[in-house]
């Protein structure tokens, strides 16, 4: 019995215990699952049950934001996803380049129309060479209106200039639309007085391809006056090019189909912020080469003879090369801006 006890104390003594196992550092946070491209439009369903399509503009492990057009900027947890669809190739958006923002729907050149539209909710205030001020209003997706008064100093309200510019445009496709609408000016007798005035203005009709910050225009239009619309057309064409992230290239061109008028138009740049812009643009005429005839009448020493003679008239063009004659300046503002 007690060699017994003895040999079991001896066991338990000389017993070794287990190697202890360093603890292990804690587990990474998983990847995700999903795969999602920036600049990509995506169908997103939450799991709350709201569907919106947009295009992805930033991403984290844990979050995805997304620019949506009928939405704005749209920031989601990535659990709040239910599914995320991709929609074909790569949009020609502000999310198709890092850092990129929107700075509008493309609906103007510097001053001429375009054929896109305002979005709906989509608004801006401008001043135009200092003596015009006023703003265009996205109503629907389809229809703006805008309108602008000038601030002469000196010159009374009854004897200031009206403009009104309501348009109408649609999407034919991604890449087209066409819109028409109206410049109208109302032109003061300047005898200080709103009932006395005349009216003028162009009926236009434009076509543009491309995106909204990358796009070019061609336009018809005719002038009108007191209620009569003239015979000649006005052909307008022209185009923007956004080259960085704060500037854009634009054109814009005017032509009177006149063999004997010519063209004119501005050409410069747009300085961009997100919610603002700045245009400068520099002008130029041009006529066309015509003939011109002239009759003078003269005495031959019995009687008075007119002569009549053609000559061959030279265009002319005259620019004002780098030094911005337009200028105007745009604050965008409403639901409709991302």
């Amino acid at each position: 019995m007690i060699l017994a006890l003895a040999l079991a104390g001896t066991t338990a003594h000389g017993q070794t215990a287990p190697p202890t196992v360093p603890a292990l550092p804690p587990a990474a946070a998983p990847l995700p699952k999903e795969t999602y491209l920036l600049g990509r439009s995506y169908r997103v369903e939450t799991m709350k049950g709201t569907s919106f399509t947009g295009t992805l503009v930033s991403m984290s492990l844990d979050k995805l934001e997304f620019d949506a057009q009928e939405m704005g900027r749209v920031s989601l947890e990535r659990t709040q996803i239910r599914r995320a669809d991709l929609q074909g190739p790569a949009a020609a958006g502000v999310g198709n380049k890092p850092g990129y923002f929107d700075i509008g729907n493309g609906n103007r050149l510097f001053f001429a129309p375009t054929g896109r539209g305002l979005r709906k909710g989509e608004n801006s205030l401008q001043a135009v060479s200092l003596y015009l001020i006023g703003g265009n209003f996205g109503i629907t997706d389809n229809i703006s209106l805008g309108g602008y008064v000038s601030v002469i100093p000196g010159v009374g309200i009854g004897n200031q200039f009206l403009l009104l510019t309501p348009k109408f445009s649609i999407p034919v496709s991604s890449k087209v639309h066409v819109g028409i609408g109206a410049l109208y000016l109302r032109i003061p007798d300047f005898g200080g007085t709103l009932d006395k005035s005349y009216g003028a203005g162009i009926l236009y009709g434009a076509a543009t391809y491309g995106s909204a910050d990358n796009n070019v225009t061609a336009g018809l239009g005719y002038g009108f006056f007191e209620g009569e619309v003239g015979s000649t057309p006005i052909l307008q064409f022209g185009g923007q090019k956004r080259v960085s992230r704060r500037v854009s290239l634009i054109s814009e061109n005017y032509i009177i189909a006149d063999s004997k008028a010519g063209m004119g138009g501005l050409y410069g740049i747009k300085i961009n912020w997100r919610r603002t812009s700045l245009g400068l643009g520099a002008a130029y005429v041009a006529t066309f080469p015509h003939d011109r005839t002239k009759s003078y009448t003269e005495y031959d020493g019995s009687q008075y003879v007119t002569t009549t003679r053609t000559y061959r008239q030279g265009g002319e063009f005259v620019t004002s090369y780098i030094i911005p004659l337009y200028y105007d300046f745009t604050f965008r503002f409403g639901k409709g801006v991302k």
